[in-house]
């Protein structure tokens, strides 16, 4: 799937480290994890977010200040 482009991975610890350190600042239940996938939302503004942990991405917010698009199965 990686050769046929269907998965892209993405160094985004390295280059990507001072947002990632920002939105550990400013949210204090977020975790390393759900750090990263708000900068992959923001890199990839048009992809949805699948998630179970919606009380959590209703909170967060990508730099521009909006919302991280969820689907969140199970919760209308």
């Amino acid at each position: 799937m990686i050769d046929a482009g269907a998965i892209v991975l993405e160094p985004l610890v390295q280059q990507r480290a001072s947002r990632i350190d920002q939105l550990l600042t400013d949210y204090i239940q977020m975790d390393f994890g759900d750090a990263t996938l708000v900068v992959l939302s923001e890199l990839y503004p048009d992809a949805s977010l699948l998630t179970l942990d919606v009380r959590d991405f209703t909170i967060y917010r990508r730099g521009d200040g909006t919302a991280v698009p969820i689907i969140a199965p199970g919760h209308g």
